[in-house]
Parts: C-alpha cells; structure tokens; sequence
C-alpha cells in the first residue's frame, strides 16, 4: 500500500456518499476513481523503485489534467518538467502537463478535441485507475466517439532513468474516423538548470537552452554551458532525452518530434490553444515545422 491509498482512505473519511459512487476496485487490484478531476483533489509519486542496477526517476502526479506534475532525476535540480507544490499543480497541470489535441474527421466533418479538458459528464467520461507501479487515465467521448487511454509507468533494470507514456486510441463510432494528433508537453526543461534558476531565472536561462539530435528523431535537451557566474566556464554535456513512436503490425516508426512551442500554439503563450495545429491544414502545418527553432527558448516535447 503506498501513500496514494493512505490518502485516499482520508477521501473515504470524509466523503463517505461518494464513496460508492466514485471508488472502487477493478479485478486487476487497481483504484478506480470515477470523474476523478471533480473529486477533492489529491498528489502523490510513482514508486522510486527502478529495479538491480536501474536508476529510479521521480514522478509527481495529481488527479487533475492527464496527471503528471513533475518528473526528474535524483531530486528537484533535475526536473524535466519543473516540479511544483500539490495547490499549485493543481492549477497548473492542465495547462503546462502533458496535452494532446485531436482533429478528428468523420464523415466529412472535422471535430477539434482535446482529451482529458474538462467536459460534462454526459458528453466525456473519464476516470483514472491507479495501481501499485503505474496509473492510467481515461476519457471517453460519447458525442465523438473516440474513447483516449493514457498509461504511465517508469522502466525498471534499465541504466537510465526514464518514464513510459502510452497513449491509445479507440474508435467507438458506428463509422470509420481519421485522426491527426499531437501528444507532448508544451515545456520541458533541459538538463543543466536547478531549481533555483527554473523558479527565478527562468527567462535569462532560456539563452543557454538548446535541442540537439532531431535529425535521429530522438531529442536531447541540455545547456550548451555552465550557467554559473564564475571565472571559468564548463561545457554540459549531459542532457535528457525523448522518443515517440507508433506501432506498425508490430514495429516500432518514429515520429517527427517537434520542439518548438510557437509551432504548435502560434502567439497563444498562455499553451491554451494550439492555434497553428488547428488552423492550418496537414500539409502547412507540416511545413511550418521544418523551421522550427531549437535554441533560445524552453523547448516543447
């Protein structure tokens, strides 16, 4: 039992009606929480536990947005995405964690959706389950028919720290649909930054961010150099890295990463909207990207 149950039974405390509305268990051992961003809100982490010779990530996850409010490497200083307290993740998750927008085409008609936003529960169900190692969100629209799964876990026995995100898609219309999707976080920090300098230094740091390795469609975040004010200057080598890829009959095909949040949200700073995704059409869009800026700015992922 880890600290996500603990809190839960205090949820079990004081909502004892909602209790066998919104909890349960579902035959794998798992906690279902029924429209879980309407429910008090609540945090915790992922096991730290990667296994002999693996190296353990911290992930931070609370039950708003699609979940995650920060991950790292060994403590704060090396966050990939910037850690924040339990009240404020809450507002900022939606926004700043992971996102995923959909132009979804049937029948002719295009729809824009963005999965796990906020929706009546009439039109979008969603639901999270959480298990001792991983947790899994949901979110079922009724009115598009497109049903999104989202499951989080860390890789064990591994001489990396890293964290899995598996996204699917089901259609559950009565016709076929096409989709195009984006899936990412709108800012990721790259290795060299501490937490000082995220919180308080966040705009000059941005002159020392950069992106590297997109020609081998697997991006490695870092400062091209020490950010420290001293006589000598160090050139950071170390950096974090990502991949995305689909499942073709069974293999792996990588896909184009785009590390340039103006290519996505346009001039919306606010990451509300991702106005370029949506108004232009598949071809433009893929056009603009080939001119994305990779240093200079906090890169997207």
């Amino acid at each position: 039992c880890n600290h996500f149950f603990e809190l839960s039974r205090i949820c079990f405390f004081f909502h004892p009606k909602m209790a066998a509305r919104n909890f349960s268990l579902d035959s794998a051992g798992r906690f279902v929480l029924e429209e879980y961003q309407s429910l008090r809100p609540f945090s915790s982490f992922l096991p730290g536990v990667a296994g002999p010779l693996g190296i353990p990530m911290w992930v931070f996850y609370v039950n708003r947005g699609q979940g995650i409010a920060g991950f790292g490497v060994e403590n704060k200083d090396n966050a990939i995405m910037e850690y924040q307290p339990a009240n404020k993740a809450y507002q900022s998750v939606p926004w700043l964690g992971f996102r995923t927008f959909v132009k979804l085409t049937r029948q002719g008609k295009v729809s824009q959706y963005e999965p796990f936003s906020r929706q009546p529960a009439e039109q979008s169900a969603q639901k999270m389950l959480v298990g001792s190692n991983d947790f899994v969100i949901e979110d079922d629209n009724k009115v598009l028919g497109l049903k999104t799964t989202v499951t989080y876990f860390s890789i064990p026995a591994k001489p990396y720290a890293a964290l899995v995100r598996q996204v699917t898609f089901v259609n559950t219309g009565s016709s076929e649909v096409s989709l195009e999707v984006l899936d990412g976080l709108p800012q990721v920090y790259p290795f060299g930054l501490n937490e000082w300098v995220t919180k308080h230094m966040s705009r000059t740091a941005e002159a020392w961010m950069e992106v590297f390795n997109l020609n081998e469609q697997v991006p490695y975040y870092r400062v091209r150099a020490s950010l420290e004010d001293k006589e000598e200057v160090e050139e950071i080598v170390k950096g974090h890295f990502s991949g995305c890829f689909v499942e073709d009959q069974g293999k792996p095909h990588f896909l184009k990463p785009l590390v340039d949040p103006t290519v996505i949200f346009g001039s919306d700073t606010s990451f509300l909207h991702p106005e370029k995704f949506y108004e232009l059409s598949s071809a433009a869009f893929t056009k603009q990207a080939e001119a994305q800026v990779t240093c200079g700015r906090t890169p997207a992922g």
